[in-house]
């Protein structure tokens, strides 16, 4: 999927980014010992049970990890749904061909499915309307 974003897109790169990102995915699983559904998870956390595994600290563990490959293909937001709605607000990383615009991206989340990667393309994710937070990563 993310060899498709645009045809200038290394597909090698894209690959590694696919494999490495499902697989550090399934990593901050163990290292969050996450627990079913997320919003139990994010209440452990905020109550101190938990030390981390909240949708906005998987975003950021991703873009760093996305980032620590250096790549030249791609570009990395943080996109938001639900912004400022204490109980449905979701945070997650999206990943851009080079130069291209945040709605032409492929989310990739790790919090909704409990360390289970979901990925899709930014538009056609029918559970979330992803906004762009802030600027390029």
């Amino acid at each position: 999927m993310l060899g498709s974003l645009e045809k200038n897109v290394n597909k090698n790169e894209a690959k590694l980014l696919a494999r490495k990102s499902i697989f550090f995915s399934s990593s901050l699983k163990k290292e969050y010992e996450l627990v079913k559904p997320p919003l139990y998870h994010n209440f452990l956390v905020n109550i101190g049970v938990k030390k981390r595994g909240l949708c906005w600290q998987f975003a950021y563990d991703m873009l760093k990890m996305a980032k620590s490959l250096n790549l030249k293909s791609f570009d990395y937001y943080i996109g938001g749904a639900n912004i400022n709605d204490y109980w449905k607000e979701h945070n997650t990383l999206v990943v851009t061909c080079g130069g291209c615009k945040f709605e032409d991206g492929i989310v990739l989340d790790a919090w909704r499915n409990s360390g289970d990667l979901y990925f899709n393309y930014v538009t056609k994710d029918k559970k979330y309307n992803w906004k762009q937070r802030g600027k390029k990563r």
